[in-house]
């Protein structure tokens, strides 16, 4: 198995929604559709439950070019909004099961039998889900930018950032 970490820079501030078309909500959704993966993280994500709320919380002050963040616990959304901080997710992929290991398993009458995988098969799905992950943020926050430029019209943020 193995973990990965997408992180998408220069994400413009705003987009996404409160409720139903949630940016954390839709980066979540793509990534389980990846195949073999069976966990999601945005920000700290499940180390988020450990630390307090002072300890969590992304506190925002005004800084010489605009607003600025103590902190990115939050993964760059807030409340289903993107904060013009770097978005991040991580994701984790289950171990091969095609391994060359003979495994139990039934037939369709319910018998015992035993599998047993011949040839080559890759001993990390998580190697070649990088660029998968990454693809799949790209598309899923110029959808969001999209989505917002036709709800509010006019431009927001480039459409040519760096995910990586």
């Amino acid at each position: 198995g193995g973990a990965i970490e997408v992180v998408a820079r220069n994400v413009p501030a705003g987009i996404g929604a409160p409720i139903y078309a949630k940016l954390d909500t839709d980066l979540a959704a793509a990534m389980m559709s990846i195949n073999a993966v069976k966990g999601v993280e945005i920000g700290e994500g499940m180390a988020a439950a450990r630390l307090s709320g002072t300890d969590n919380a992304d506190e925002i002050f005004m800084g010489p070019n605009g607003p600025e963040y103590s902190s990115n616990h939050a993964g760059g959304i807030l409340g289903g909004i993107s904060t013009g901080q770097d978005v991040v997710v991580r994701f984790a992929v289950k171990p091969t099961s095609s391994i060359l290991t003979p495994r139990a398993s039934i037939r369709l009458d319910g018998s015992a039998t035993e599998v047993v995988t011949k040839g080559r098969h890759d001993p990390c799905v998580g190697i070649r889900a990088v660029p998968v992950g990454e693809a799949m943020m790209a598309c899923v926050i110029l959808d969001h930018i999209l989505l917002h430029r036709g709800q509010v019209g006019g431009a927001v943020g480039e459409t040519r950032g760096k995910i990586g």
